[in-house]
Parts: C-alpha cells; structure tokens; sequence
C-alpha cells in the first residue's frame, strides 16, 4: 500500500497544482476584461460628452444666426444704392453717370424742392456751385 498511496498523494498534488494555476489565469484574464471594460467605459463617456458639447455649440450657434438674423432684416441699411434713390443718385452722379444739371433735377424730382439736404425751405430756389455738391459727394 505504500506505492499506492504515494501514487495518489502525487495525483492530488498535480490536481492542486492545476487548480491553482487555473486560478491564476481566471484572475489574470478577469484583471484584463475589467481593464478593457474601464477603457471601453471612458471612451463611451467621452464619446456621450462629446456630442453633447457639439450640440450645445450648434444649438448656440443656431440661436446666434436667428438673432442677428432677425436684426439685419428689421433693420434696412441706408448704404444701399437700390433702397435709397437719394444714395442712388449720388452714386450716379459719383461714378459720373449724371451730370451736375441731370443730378439737381433728378435730386429735386426724388427729394422734392424743400427735402433737399443743405437748404432751408426759405432758401431752396438759391442756386449752389454745382462744383462744391460734387466734390462734397465725391468725398
């Protein structure tokens, strides 16, 4: 019985042997998926952050487009030459379009004779050189 029993005690031993280095691996591949679970996490995380700062953004940068949009549109710009016939005329008479009788009549006809900018009503017969309105334009 003494050769029977040291064969067992050995089998029982390896059989330990085998458990333990199972349990080794089980915790080394449960360390690993945990490590990838916490990485995959992260990313998820960041990922969701993210999307949520691009949409604050977008969402700010709608509402800023609707503002200032809103404002451009009440707002009608004196500068442009097509809302404006006085600015119209100038630009004409600027670019050398009219000459200094044409843009006088074509002023008055737009303005009528008491609107025109520069003169009083009391004055507005009396006759400026057509040379100072067109270097006042001009500049």
């Amino acid at each position: 019985m003494g050769r029977l029993s040291s064969v067992l005690l050995q089998a029982v031993g390896a059989l330990l042997l085998v458990l333990i280095a199972l349990s080794v691996i089980a915790t080394i591949v449960g360390i690993a998926l945990s490590v990838v679970a916490a990485a995959l996490s992260i990313v998820v995380t960041l990922t969701v952050l993210g999307a949520f700062a691009l949409a604050l953004v977008g969402l700010g940068s709608l509402l800023r487009r609707d503002s200032s949009a809103g404002s451009e549109t009440n707002a009608t710009p004196r500068s442009e030459p097509r809302d404006d016939p006085e600015a119209r005329l100038r630009s004409q008479y600027v670019d050398g379009e009219l000459d200094d009788a044409e843009f006088e009549r074509e002023l008055e006809r737009v303005l009528g004779p008491d609107d025109r900018p520069g003169q009083s009503r009391s004055n507005s017969t009396s006759a400026r050189a057509p040379d100072a309105d067109h270097r006042r334009y001009r500049d």
